[in-house]
């Protein structure tokens, strides 16, 4: 209640802001329908931050494949239609038009919103696509491609292995265990070093990531953007906000500045040097290259690197402990492609159908970016007939795309088999349901990180399957649909929350 009043009271001074934004606005087509909202706080009383993609999955039934909502004074379009995701954030007529990036309070205050990829203002820009290349080169091992990558996760697959071996009765927490083994990933990808179980900050990059987050989930964004002041107000808000600073302070201390003090020119231990022999030579050049650029790739490979192989990994085990008979296909086909003897090899991958048709489905069934990131509508438009302004907020609503029952028949049942043909061979990248999946997104603003999360996702996945099979221990089963919202944690990404977990031998 009090938060509702609050939102009221704050509404009120939005109202000049409003009305500013409604003048002379002209229309090129067809008005976009949507649910009524209040004046001037429109629709944020009714949705939050756990019934979002519930309520976007509502709206979308009621009125079809886009809708208009109001986030106190932002106008926002929801686009539900796979076709319509591609014309806007890819086609050639409007990807100018619709691959901006809204302001957002997340970009302002954690990350550097003119250097750090996900956030650049721009898409279409120069300084995107330069910023974006060098970020995937150096995110593929530092510009020596994915033997280099392989052989970090291989070295955390052995740690990793050893830590459930020496899990008494071999029972676990699932999402702890990934959190502490990908610390030890990205730590590697950064520096060339894993994090210590004696480092106090072990759970450095979790800490930031937790507190961060809150700020990325859309309703949120909305409100700290309109109300800023919030953070310095007592309560939640402030509470998260200095945790976020506290974590990423140390983060920028531990793998920027420290990295530096002990960088040897010519020596690359991890990206950090990656970035730090570019900066030398560009400095020889005369050319500009400040720090804060690498400071903004540093955090981006944290957050890129983390939470959405977090989400996947952790939805997968949940699915596969929900579904015993899809680990025991994919052990059967990882045993005649790999067999025991040998650890994978990303290479294995190719030959593997069944994973990828069953990677296909974890990501339709429990989407990584339910929402993608939002995009900001440049100039005035008219998308498919529907009239959209300048200033638009604009998202794609790949949680209805992957739901939709008029495309996949039965979307709330996991059924890997969906993206194999008769013949058990992948169906075509053209067909509908493989044009429906858009777990990364699409156009400009493809997720950069893709190939990334794709090869640790098979070589973690892989490596487990090989050695162990996994169930419930006795009375801690937890459904995997993911309609249950209260086993799942819902920000910007999706991700089942903490669940036991026992590994046993394979015979």
């Amino acid at each position: 209640m009090y938060i509702q009043i609050l939102y009221i009271f704050l509404g009120l001074v939005a109202v000049f802001m409003y009305f500013g934004g409604k003048k002379n606005r002209q229309l090129k087509g067809k008005v976009i329908e949507g649910p009524k909202g209040l004046p001037f706080l429109g629709n944020i009383l009714e949705i939050n931050d756990r019934n979002m993609l519930y309520k976007f999955m509502d709206y979308a039934l009621r009125f079809g494949r886009i809708f208009r909502v109001n986030m106190l004074i932002h106008d926002v379009v929801v686009l539900n239609n796979e076709e319509l995701i591609r014309k806007a954030f890819g086609g050639e007529k409007h990807k100018m038009s619709f691959n901006d990036r809204m302001e957002m309070f997340y970009a302002q205050k954690f990350r550097n919103p003119d250097m750090s990829v996900p956030f650049i203002r721009n898409g279409a820009s120069r300084h995107y696509k330069v910023t974006r290349k060098m970020f995937t080169q150096a995110l593929h091992a530092y510009g020596s491609g994915l033997k280099e990558l392989e052989k970090n996760v291989m070295k955390e697959m052995e740690s990793l292995i050893q830590r459930v071996n020496n899990t008494p009765g071999k029972e676990f927490e699932c999402v702890a265990l990934f959190q502490r083994s990908l610390s030890n990933v990205i730590s590697l990808l950064l520096t060339g070093d894993t994090v210590p179980n004696s480092d106090q900050d072990f759970q450095l990059f979790w800490e930031y990531i937790n507190s961060s987050d809150i700020f990325l989930n859309p309703r949120t964004n909305f409100t700290m953007i309109t109300f800023p002041f919030l953070r310095f107000l007592p309560g939640w808000y402030r509470d998260k906000f200095q945790e976020a600073k506290r974590a990423l302070e140390k983060i920028v201390q531990k793998y920027f500045y420290d990295c530096k003090k002990t960088y040897v020119p010519g020596e690359v231990r991890g990206i950090v040097d990656y970035y730090l022999e570019e900066q030398r030579k560009e400095t020889e050049l005369g050319n500009e290259f400040p720090d804060d650029m690498i400071i903004a790739a540093v955090v981006d490979t944290i957050h890129a690197g983390t939470t959405t192989t977090l989400s996947a990994l952790s939805n997968t085990m949940l699915v596969l402990l929900n579904n015993p008979q899809y680990q025991a296909k994919l052990q059967q086909e990882l045993d005649n492609v790999i067999g025991r003897e040998r650890a994978p090899t990303y290479s294995d991958r190719e030959k593997c159908t069944f994973f990828k048709a069953f990677e296909m489905e974890i990501l339709r069934y429990i989407p990584v970016l339910p929402l993608l990131l939002p995009h900001l509508c440049r100039s005035h438009v008219a998308l498919e007939g529907y009239d959209i302004e300048e200033g638009t907020v604009v998202f794609g609503n790949v949680w209805f795309v992957h739901h939709n029952e008029e495309i996949w028949g039965d979307p709330w049942t996991f059924r890997p088999e969906r993206f194999l043909d008769e013949h058990g061979n992948l169906l075509p990248a053209e067909h509908k349901l493989r044009r429906n999946l858009l777990a990364f997104g699409y156009g400009l603003r493809h997720c950069p990180g893709e190939v990334f999360t794709r090869t640790r996702y098979f070589l973690y996945i892989s490596s487990l399957l090989q050695r162990w099979s996994f169930e419930f221990p006795e009375h801690k089963g937890r459904p995997c649909d993911p309609r249950l919202s209260e086993n799942f944690a819902i920000k910007e990404i999706m991700r089942a929350l903490p669940f036991r977990c026992r590994a046993r031998e394979r015979r």
